[in-house]
């Protein structure tokens, strides 16, 4: 399963981001593989359309899961509706890494 952070920076002691469809950048974390990269989201810097260009590339790399502080409606919907759960977190990434 890979689950993907949205995450605030790109370092240890990155805190998890609180918009997940401007985020700048995902931790994703594939379990079975036991491995974790850390992706700069390519919507980020979007002025418009953010929700559904996030979730599309979310979408391609094959996530499982969505971790964020909030989701904006068109963002959970995309997600949602191809099958990816997404769960509202707040704190350190790290700290959520294997839930």
């Amino acid at each position: 399963m890979k689950i993907a952070i949205a995450a605030t920076s790109p370092g240890v002691d990155a805190q998890i981001a609180e918009y997940g469809a401007r985020a700048p950048y995902y931790f994703v974390h594939d379990s079975e593989k036991d491995t974790f990269e850390v992706l700069a989201n390519p919507a980020s810097q979007l002025e418009r359309a953010a929700g559904p260009q996030a979730a599309e590339w979310l979408i391609g790399i094959g996530v499982s899961k969505v971790m964020a502080g909030r989701f904006g409606p068109k963002f959970r919907a995309e997600l949602e509706g191809a099958g990816i759960i997404c769960l509202e977190r707040s704190g350190m990434v790290f700290d959520h890494l294997n839930e």
